[in-house]
């Protein structure tokens, strides 16, 4: 699978996403990666339509429902109805949440801040055009 272009990204994105996992593992061990982003799309953006938060994260909107009783059952986030939009409901980051976020949310920005040792400046770059270019095509 690695003697594609896409494969490579692929097994890439896989162990960036189990590093991720372990990483927020090691904060709360209710709390996974998936959950982690969402967190902190709504620290940035509080108040967040389901919707919003499946296009955002590049999820389903099944996905996010999930994701989202998950994080109420812990008591990270919570929902109120949509102060303009009938039938939506908005999400909210609890006191909890904030807290757990700011934990995980820093250990996850730490490991995309990551940088494969060995590579220019020039070769960073490169792969970013790479990965950007794909990623377009594929949204």
């Amino acid at each position: 699978m690695n003697d594609t272009l896409l494969g490579l990204i692929w097994n890439t994105s896989r162990a960036v996403q189990n590093k991720a996992q372990n990483t927020v593992g090691q904060v709360s061990p209710e709390l996974n990666a998936e959950q982690t982003l969402m967190l902190m799309l709504l620290k940035e953006e509080d108040g967040l339509r389901p919707i919003d938060i499946a296009e955002r994260l590049m999820r389903s909107k099944s996905s996010v429902t999930s994701i989202i009783k998950t994080a109420q059952r812990h008591g990270l986030v919570a929902t109120r109805p949509h102060p303009h939009k009938g039938n939506s409901k908005c999400v909210h980051l609890t006191k909890k949440g904030v807290m757990v976020c700011n934990s995980a949310g820093n250990n996850i920005h730490s490991l995309l801040a990551e940088v494969p040792q060995g590579l220019t400046d020039k070769e960073v770059e490169t792969c970013r055009k790479v990965l950007e270019v794909t990623l377009n095509c594929y949204r």
